[in-house]
């Protein structure tokens, strides 16, 4: 049986998600030094900046929906508009994103339910999935993959 990683090391991945695909966006990602800021990124270049709580998750609840806790600490504690701006939620089996506004969600929500592996799924925060726009990215700003240049090749006779 494979063994589970510890959640510290999967929130420290996660992260590195996070900040590989929004430089793909061409968004600025700011990390604010130690474990004490309620965010993990800040991200934009210019005002507005935005406080960015990340999380990831695996668990998907009864075949049904991909569940996602934003509560912190013990006992929990929902974040509050005053400590963040948006949740973005790596669903990882499907490697899907959802950029959520923290206003979007319900006051006494403890956890959200995501549906990245129902196409068409109609449930609440799905309109925030890959929603990398509310953070300031644009069409313009995206880096395509792209190729090395080919080098001539010498033939030595």
């Amino acid at each position: 049986m494979p063994r589970r990683r510890p959640p510290k090391i999967i929130g420290e991945w996660v992260e590195c998600e996070f900040l590989a695909r929004a430089a793909q966006h061409g968004l600025i990602v700011s990390k604010p030094y130690g474990d004490s800021a309620p965010f993990d990124f800040v991200v934009g270049g210019r005002q507005p900046l935005h406080r960015v709580q990340v999380r990831g998750t695996s668990h998907l609840t009864n075949g049904r929906c991909y569940v996602c806790r934003i509560t912190h600490g013990y006992p929990p504690v929902r974040y509050s508009p005053d400590e963040i701006d948006f949740m973005a939620v790596f669903v990882i089996p499907y490697s899907a994103w959802y950029i959520v506004p923290i206003h979007e969600i319900q006051p006494c929500q403890r956890f959200i339910s995501l549906y990245p592996h129902k196409p068409g799924a109609n449930g609440r925060l799905e309109c925030f999935r890959d929603a990398w726009r509310l953070l300031g990215a644009t069409r313009r700003s995206f880096l395509r993959p792209f190729k090395l240049p080919r080098r001539n090749k010498l033939i030595a006779r």
